[in-house]
């Protein structure tokens, strides 16, 4: 009887372990699925390649660079150190890398006030919008040269924007500040050194300039130069323009038959090209009148320009001065290439010293250069700048 319980229990076992559900493992051969890791930082090339040979603990890193070996941990260290005393710090990914400037789109213009609301029905086309107003409906546009229309006779009879009829329009905002029309020539220097140190744009610069010098004129100490007027075109030069149009119109016809002709037949472009050349060999002496007869043109007009006004001849004292300068600047310029020369091969502390020195002994002579550099500028100036001549920025 114990026997039997024995064997039911054992066979009952055995039937619980066999129909049990058995958890499902990942095969061998399937794929993990990826987990999102950061990259890691990378070590600064000047340090070299880390240690072959390293421990297998696993510890934080010094410097940012994640986890890795104590052997790893030491070696990151000591180049840090390193560069702490050489002053050069860690580098940081995309260190010095300037952000892509992103260009932005331009404002909306608007439309004046006193127009009212646009149309709120328009139609769905697209069309460019008169007075720079972009794109938008043909309901739109009509709307928009009503508008300007009838703002144009208006202003006609003085009850325009300007006028007492309507509202002021926005004035345009005051390129000049008061303290700079005080002094209009001291801040033509301070715009100039400005544009040379890259602190203001070409475009602000040359607005800036124009209305400084628009002041200056406006009190006597500036005179702008006076472009003489370009000839009349004549009604035989004209006449010789047409017929010269007239011939390369023919010549174009001409050469483009050929071509569809070409074409059509199927023929490659090694062939259309040799047929362009032919076409050029054939009518090379009608190709050579249009030449001569662009020649013609081009001297008749050159000989008609009025002379350009002659410049004043500097003064021996002038002359003088600017040699002497030039000898100077020469002088520097010998002394500068001279101390490069020197500075190759030197550590760092010695090129320090060196151009420590050298500045030392050359101030005084860089003084004097850009003192005299600006007297003799001076002196050309007042003497050379006409009312008829173009004006130098200095």
């Amino acid at each position: 009887m114990k026997k039997l319980i024995i064997a039911l229990f054992a066979s009952l076992l055995l039937s619980s372990f066999l129909f049990s559900d058995s958890p499902q493992r990942p095969d061998n051969g399937g794929e993990k699925p990826e987990v999102g890791r950061p990259a890691p930082k990378p070590f600064p090339p000047h340090w070299g390649k880390p240690p072959a040979a390293q421990t297998k603990d696993l510890r934080p890193l010094p410097g940012g660079f994640g986890m890795g070996s104590s052997t790893l941990a030491r070696w990151i260290g000591e180049n840090l150190e390193k560069d702490q005393a050489d002053g050069k710090g860690p580098q940081k990914p995309d260190e010095g890398e300037k952000k892509p400037e992103v260009e932005r789109p331009q404002p909306k213009p608007r439309f004046p006030a006193h127009w009212g609301r646009p149309p709120e029905i328009q139609l769905t086309d697209h069309v460019q919008l008169p007075g720079g107003f972009g794109m938008g409906s043909s309901t739109l546009a009509h709307w928009i040269q009503e508008n300007m229309q009838q703002d144009r006779e208006d202003n006609a009879n003085g009850k325009g924007p300007d006028g007492p009829g309507k509202p002021e329009r926005p004035q345009k905002p005051d390129v000049l500040t008061e303290k700079e029309k005080l002094d209009p020539r001291k801040s033509e220097g301070e715009v100039l050194k400005q544009v040379k140190e890259g602190k203001i744009s070409q475009e602000d610069a040359r607005e800036k300039l124009d209305a400084l010098r628009g002041e200056m004129e406006k009190r006597g100490e500036f005179k702008r130069p006076q472009r003489p007027q370009k000839p009349e075109l004549s009604d035989e030069v004209k006449g010789k323009l047409d017929d010269i149009k007239a011939q390369q119109d023919a010549l174009a016809k001409e050469m483009k038959t050929k071509l569809d002709a070409l074409k059509k037949d199927g023929a490659t472009k090694e062939q259309m090209r040799e047929a362009v050349h032919s076409f050029q060999k054939d009518n090379k002496d009608r190709l050579d009148a249009i030449k001569a007869a662009h020649k013609d043109i081009h001297d008749s007009l050159k000989g008609a320009r009025p002379p350009k006004p002659e410049r004043p001849e500097l003064t021996t004292e002038i002359k003088a001065k600017v040699e002497a300068l030039k000898e100077k600047q020469k002088e520097l310029h010998t002394a500068r290439k001279d101390l490069h020369e020197n500075l190759k091969g030197k550590s760092k502390e010695d090129r320090e010293a060196l151009i420590a020195t050298f500045k030392e002994a050359n101030k005084a002579k860089h003084q004097e250069i850009k003192a005299k550099a600006k007297e003799v500028k001076e002196e050309i100036r007042a003497l050379v700048e006409t009312e008829s001549t173009r004006t130098s920025d200095l």
